[in-house]
């Protein structure tokens, strides 16, 4: 009985009367690879029902599925949550169906650190859109370029002098697109060139701050090796 009353108080949460509404949509988008923060996804009573319920909802994910549900920033306007697949035991322990994020491609993450370099360190904080990004790469970062250029091309089995810059650019709107998927960016219209920088980006500038802030001598690295 012990056992049964601690599991009740330990997913209370599905007693919240929300819950019916609102939990499977946290659930799916969670287990999606979506960060879910104040402004993003809708309805915002996603967001306030796990910070209802975030310890719970803890015990919940890892219990169930030996997955970490994870807080990055401190304000109400910053924070965020998202499930932490990193960890390759964790991953196992659910499907492997395309309803479940796998990590982003190598090239992804080098384009998310160039969008970071220059929105964060190089302060351009209104740069907002896809094309906006590319321009200022194709113009002002010819290093960079370079380096993504021969990144992409290897990743394709391609020689870089034969990868075309349609095929660049091209990887980068996919690029975006994760961002999109995973809340990092919010698009802001119909056709998703334009966007809105969120909280949850933070999450990769946290994690790859050294190589972003030494991110020229990576795109030398990238550029002449053989």
């Amino acid at each position: 009985m012990e056992n049964v009353h601690s599991e009740n108080i330990a997913y209370q949460f599905l007693n919240d009367k929300k819950a019916k509404d609102i939990f499977a949509k946290i659930d799916y988008s969670l287990r999606s690879g979506i960060h879910i923060q104040r402004e993003y996804p809708k309805p915002e009573e996603m967001f306030k029902f796990i910070e209802r319920h975030y310890g719970a909802l803890q015990d919940y994910y890892r219990n169930f599925f030996q997955l970490s549900l994870s807080q990055g920033g401190e304000e109400l306007t910053t924070k965020y949550y998202y499930l932490d697949f990193e960890d390759e035991n964790n991953r196992s322990k659910i499907p492997s169906d395309y309803r479940y994020r796998e990590y982003l491609d190598t090239a992804y993450i080098v384009i998310g650190m160039l969008f970071l370099k220059m929105y964060k360190l190089d302060a351009n904080i209104e740069l907002d859109s896809v094309n906006e990004f590319i321009q200022l790469l194709y113009t002002e970062y010819e290093e960079e370029k370079a380096g993504l250029f021969k990144l992409v091309a290897n990743s394709k089995g391609e020689k870089s002098t034969e990868y075309l810059e349609k095929d660049v650019t091209k990887e980068i709107l996919d690029a975006f697109g994760e961002f999109g998927k995973l809340g990092w960016i919010m698009w802001t219209d119909e056709d998703q060139r334009r966007f809105k920088y969120m909280p949850s980006f933070e999450r990769l500038r946290k994690k790859y701050q050294s190589q972003i802030l030494n991110i020229d001598e990576l795109v030398k690295k990238l550029t002449y090796d053989k």
